[in-house]
């Protein structure tokens, strides 16, 4: 075999951004598939103007700056996370004026993906969210529905959550095959949270595939799973024993399933918790996030059923990292002072 000499000596050890953001956009296919295979062209329509209005501003800000470094790749994602955050019956002329504009805005006075410390994605959404209060669907969570042993199923029982019409046929083969070899048995139901809940929000809507995906992405060490691990962690204790105590449940009656499975978290915490810029680059700083984000999202989402609570806990936790960052920044300043100056001193008095 022979030698080759190349003009790349280094070795990366962890995947490059550019690697990162093929894998996401691979992993967000098949969820643009369903979206077509199930007909939600008014998804679609949104989405398409959510991209098209990230593009024309990356082009545009680099037009102007004079800075032809054209992340397309990237642009392409925000584009259609932010497509998949909104409801359908959003206006789609208005998702693009009001995307370009906030993306603009926001490229000019925080820098471009990895120097910007605010979610571009969430702060659109939010901006939306306000712009247009009305087409966001309410949380509405009875106190009857929190007391319950499964809140989930009682929603969709109620027709709150609509129930896929495979649901009951599905559960029937699973209880028969799977299920019976360990002798569990799981009700009609969480076939619909986990397959396709329905939600005018095309981010809620696809957990399994979503889960599916962050498996792939954990596994290709394309995300790093601290902060998504924890985050969840946290969040889903609080969601289990809380209520207990503030709603009378019995403990350990806390619905996770509809927390996790109603309000986006699962497709957020794996495409926007952490992206790039945005969180601690240090591990305490990383479990620290983790701890604040899971916190956050029990005060802000609660207990489900909540259309726009992420993207606001989002944006309050990057002001949150902006903290840590400067902690962070101040340690490793204090560690260079005492251990690595004096060892620089010695090294001088020896010459």
């Amino acid at each position: 075999m022979k030698n080759r000499v190349t003009l790349r000596p280094f070795v990366y050890i962890y995947p490059s951004m550019h690697t990162i953001s093929v894998f996401m956009l691979i992993m967000l296919l098949p969820q643009l598939i369903m979206l077509l295979l199930t007909k939600s062209y008014g998804s679609i329509g949104i989405i398409i103007s959510a991209v098209l209005a990230s593009l024309a501003a990356e082009f545009l800000t680099s037009f102007v700056k004079k800075n032809f470094t054209f992340s397309w790749i990237i642009s392409i994602i925000q584009g259609i996370l932010v497509g998949f955050l909104l409801p359908a019956t959003y206006e789609p002329l208005a998702v693009f004026f009001i995307t370009i504009f906030t993306f603009i805005i926001c490229k000019y006075s925080f820098g471009g993906v990895a120097e910007s410390w605010i979610n571009v994605v969430s702060i659109t959404v939010a901006v939306c969210y306000f712009l247009g209060m009305s087409e966001f669907p309410s949380a509405i969570i009875s106190l009857g529905n929190l007391q319950s042993k499964n809140a989930s199923l009682s929603l969709i029982q109620d027709g709150t959550i609509p129930m896929n019409p495979k649901d009951d046929a599905i559960t029937s083969f699973l209880n028969s095959t799977i299920f019976k070899s360990v002798g569990v048995r799981i009700p009609n139901g969480y076939v619909t949270l986990f397959w396709d809940t329905g939600s005018i929000i095309p981010a809620f809507r696809f957990n399994f595939i979503t889960l599916v995906s962050s498996i792939i992405l954990f596994s290709f060490e394309m995300i790093d799973f601290l902060i998504p691990a924890i985050f969840i962690t946290v969040y889903g204790l609080l969601i289990y024993f809380v209520p207990a105590f503030f709603f009378g449940v019995d403990i350990l009656y806390g619905d996770i399933f509809l927390a996790m499975l109603t309000s986006g978290v699962l497709f957020s915490a794996l495409f926007i918790l952490q992206w790039f810029g945005t969180v601690p680059s240090a591990i305490p700083g990383k479990v620290l996030y983790g701890i604040g984000a899971g916190i956050m999202c029990y005060l802000i989402v609660g207990y489900g059923m909540s259309s726009a609570g992420f993207v606001f806990m989002i944006l309050i936790m990057n002001m949150f990292a902006l903290g840590i960052e400067v902690i962070e920044r101040h340690k490793v300043k204090k560690n260079i002072q005492k251990c690595l100056l004096p060892r620089v001193r010695f090294l001088r008095e020896g010459e």
